[in-house]
């Protein structure tokens, strides 16, 4: 039993009759609730890291206070205690911040994650406290059983308030003085963005192990060219500069720029990843070689249809308007990399075809790769295709059933008059949600292997729109993933995962709780290495105030 469940355990000696068991008892699926109060307005989803040199994960929150002030805080446990670790105040040139992610098939589950910052000039890296200098505990054993009041409760589920408190020097061997971690610059750098007030931060992309060496690298781009940063441990960088030039639009009054989307993928099968950028009708390549680096010139792989690495409503005619719907052919990349399972790269394209603003489909093309003289192929067809009925978004691969191989979850739409009145009159539009799964020669069906509705929401007086939860976690640690869909604002369905070909059961269980408005702010990870993915939920601006500075931590039992 690690340090996170211990003191979640603690706790719950404290609230034990608060405890909202998940389903009946003939049923498996159980969860235990908290709710953790934060000194500031949560502004992004919290995030579950490996920040520290302390068992199990840490939790990264960030938000802005009542001074207009932006902090991030990283909460953990020390002495089976759940503490604050740290809080930094982070400055207003700030503009996105990034952490690498651990690959969980090597050695590297056992490094600790880097957390980056940017500014126009700068790279900053988040130089952490350590965990036994933590500025703020909270005693749970200690914690009165009254301490629990109806503002600490969702809806019929109350659940631990865990406030952190301010320690003394009485109470702990660290200096009186308040100890905190720092962001230090580690990088000049010139970037996209010119601005010295940044008016929020954004989660970026830009930190990833490109070069597989098990070490934080940083793809910064400018107007001209892409830097290249590569960890080459000790903070230290190896830079590199390549001529990516960053995606152009542009307006009537100039250009807007961004950083090109860029995929990491073997292309000449020598086991190294490459760099790739979508052209024109072609893939541009940069080479990784045996010292970890990159090529200085590119080379270009031809691809048989006409693909780009542009969204179609963000292209320009001659006139510099939007394309024409009503005579649309057009194919978009969506994802460069192993979608079968056989260690070759694949392309996923999604086509759209449309012949007016009600008349739309978008089905997703899976070009299978092929070698051919030592570099990847595709053919001119596709070999399998997604598509379902109405018009078809938010593609994601995730490998659900644990077999190696991707299965595919597409939500879907239908775009008619008839619904968008209905929609405008409810505040709300059905949304279909479909997974697929490839069979043994690598197709995929023509129909779903499973199809399950749920609700979009959206306000016409706020001009704002919810989103549903569309989640994939292994919530009782067999290996399979549950499907987890909001039902109304008050429950979570959650249909279990199963082998066969129908990935989930056909009757979901519920778990009573609040739902955020934005579904993509609960999140699914394994908080306490038990095996069992535990969710995280915040609350944004669309929810009630007095959620807005908390979390909520639902530990699977």
């Amino acid at each position: 039993m690690n340090k996170l469940t211990r003191a979640l355990l603690v706790a719950s000696c404290c609230i034990l009759p608060f405890i909202h068991p998940a389903f009946a008892a003939d049923t498996e699926l159980k969860f235990t609730t908290f709710t953790v109060d934060t000194e500031f307005e949560l502004t992004h989803p919290v995030l579950s890291v490996n920040l520290l040199d302390n068992e199990g994960n840490e939790l990264l929150a960030l938000g802005v206070d009542d001074e207009h002030q932006r902090w991030f805080a990283v909460y953990g446990i020390v002495d089976k205690q759940l503490v604050m670790l740290d809080k930094v105040l982070l400055n207003k040139d700030i503009y996105s911040f990034d952490i690498n992610e651990i690959d969980s098939n090597t050695d590297s589950m056992l490094a600790l994650q880097q957390l980056y910052f940017v500014t126009a000039e700068q790279l900053l890296r988040y130089a952490p406290v350590t965990a036994n200098s933590a500025i703020n505990k909270l005693d749970v054993s200690m914690l009165p059983a009254d301490a629990i009041s109806a503002d600490d409760m969702l809806v019929q589920d109350p659940s631990a308030s865990l406030s952190p408190k301010q320690i003394t020097s009485q109470q702990t061997d660290t200096a009186a003085k308040p100890l905190s971690g720092e962001l230090v610059a580690v990088a000049d750098i010139n970037s996209l963005a010119v601005t010295g007030h940044a008016d929020f931060i954004s989660r970026g992309d830009f930190v990833s192990d490109i070069n597989n060496d098990d070490i934080a690298d940083v793809l910064i781009s400018d107007f001209r060219e892409m830097h290249v940063l590569l960890g080459a441990g000790n903070t230290q960088f190896i830079r590199q500069s390549l001529p990516l030039l960053p995606q152009v639009e542009l307006t009537n009054n100039g250009a807007e720029y961004s950083r090109a989307t860029l995929y990491h993928s073997d292309m000449n099968f020598d086991g190294r990843d490459d760099i790739v950028k979508v052209g024109e009708g072609s893939l541009e390549v940069y080479y990784q070689n045996d010292q970890g680096q990159f090529a200085a010139i590119a080379e270009y792989i031809s691809v048989s249809q006409p693909i780009s690495g542009i969204d179609w409503w963000n292209k320009r005619d001659a006139y510099g308007k939007s394309l024409d719907q009503s005579d649309l052919l057009y194919r978009k990349v969506e994802r460069i990399g192993d979608v079968n399972g056989d260690e070759i790269t694949d392309l996923v394209v999604r086509y759209t075809k449309s012949s007016g603003v009600f008349d739309r489909t978008n089905d997703y093309e899976i070009y299978l790769g092929r070698n051919n003289d030592g570099l990847v192929a595709f053919g001119r067809e596709p070999e399998t295709i997604i598509k379902a009925e109405g018009t078809l978004t938010g593609l994601r691969f995730d490998d659900i059933d644990n077999d190696n191989v991707d299965e595919v979850i597409v939500s879907g739409f239908d775009i008619s008059i008839s619904q968008i009145v209905s929609a405008l009159l409810s505040g709300s539009i059905d949304q279909d949600v479909h997974v697929f799964k490839m069979n043994s020669a690598n197709k995929f069906g023509e129909k779903a292997n499973a199809s399950k509705e749920v609700e979009l929401n959206f306000s016409l007086s706020s001009g704002q729109s919810g989103e549903p939860v569309v989640a994939l976690a292994d919530i009782n640690g067999d290996g399979y993933k549950e499907l987890l869909l909001s039902d109304d604002n008050e429950t979570l369905d959650i249909y279990l995962g199963q082998a066969g070909s129908a990935p989930f059961s056909k009757r979901s269980q519920q778990w009573d709780m609040i739902i955020p408005v934005e579904g993509s702010m609960l999140s699914a990870t394994d908080i306490n290495a038990d095996g069992k993915d535990d969710l995280l939920v915040k609350f944004g601006k669309q929810d009630p105030d007095n959620l807005q500075r908390s979390f909520s931590v639902l530990l699977a039992q």
